[in-house]
């Protein structure tokens, strides 16, 4: 049985998008007296300062230019949201493959800045470090250093050019709390963490030993199964910064991708939606709205 749910018309989409950025109520910005709904025209119309206003365009949206309709805006940040693969994304969207990864990389633009987490990891952390990139291709290698935390499950990454002992403590030094358990390979650039401070466990992979590092290597299975999945069995490294800031979203914001509504108040938190809710509310299921 299928997963994908069952999406709106244009017009309630519409109305959605009004609600996020004017308000439950849809209230003019100026006078506060109620705006005039024209699906038609696609705009909002305050009778009392002749003022027109539009969702996509309003205080700058990050939509301003959209060409896309409503309804294929949610469905594409439900698809970029779950994960679906590019294929499926144009064929419920009706867009091209062009438009749903453009679309895609201006979702990610949007995303919190990750490059510093604003709590840092603690406990039993895993690091590992992986290669992106192919030597005989075109598209040069890079490294990426990651590690996770066994008992939240949140993540840091950074793209490196070195395995050399510098680079990597020098990220368990900005990600890792001072006094952590960190467990890695037996790779030698981190036999000294100890004289920075950090418990540190070693697990052997060549003479198969996993166990301890389990955790940390799976961050390489879901990111490359992820980027294969959007780029057609490839991984462009040139987007590596902007796909490394999606998994530590996706990872440490899970709430940003409970639903279309929910990134979407995020990204679109203006001054009327702090008078009307006082804080940013967090929709559990984007049908909420489409009762």
């Amino acid at each position: 049985m299928s997963t994908i749910p069952k999406f709106a018309s244009n017009k309630k989409y519409w109305q959605i998008l009004n609600k996020l950025v004017f308000g439950d109520e849809v209230l003019c910005p100026r006078c506060r007296a109620s705006l005039q709904e024209s699906y038609c025209n696609k705009y909002l119309w305050c009778k009392l300062c002749r003022k027109k206003y539009r969702p996509t365009s309003y205080q700058a949206s990050w939509l301003y230019g959209m060409k896309l309709s409503p309804r294929q805006l949610f469905i594409l940040l439900y698809c970029w949201q779950t994960k679906r693969s590019t294929e499926t994304s144009y064929l419920l969207a009706g867009v091209s493959y062009t438009t749903v990864r453009r679309w895609f990389a201006r979702f990610r633009k949007q995303l919190p800045d990750s490059s510093k987490l604003t709590a840092m990891l603690e406990g039993v952390v895993q690091v590992d470090e992986s290669y992106f990139g192919k030597r005989r291709s075109k598209q040069p290698q890079h490294i990426v250093v990651g590690a996770k935390d066994t008992t939240t499950g949140r993540i840091a990454l950074r793209i490196t050019d070195s395995r050399d002992r510098q680079p990597l403590e020098q990220f368990v030094q900005d990600y890792i709390v001072a006094g952590s358990l960190v467990a890695s390979d037996k790779w030698w650039a981190y036999d000294e963490l100890e004289l920075l401070g950090y418990a540190h466990e070693s697990w052997n992979h060549s003479k198969g030993r996993f166990a301890g590092t389990n955790q940390g290597e799976n961050i390489w299975s879901v990111t490359k199964r992820h980027a294969r999945k959007l780029f057609g069995g490839r991984i462009l490294t040139r987007q590596l910064n902007s796909l490394c800031q999606e998994w530590m979203a996706r990872a440490n914001q899970p709430e940003l991708f409970a639903s279309p509504i929910a990134f979407l108040r995020f990204t679109m938190a203006l001054r009327v939606s702090w008078v009307n809710w006082g804080r940013p509310h967090i929709t559990t299921s984007y049908l909420d709205l489409l009762s």
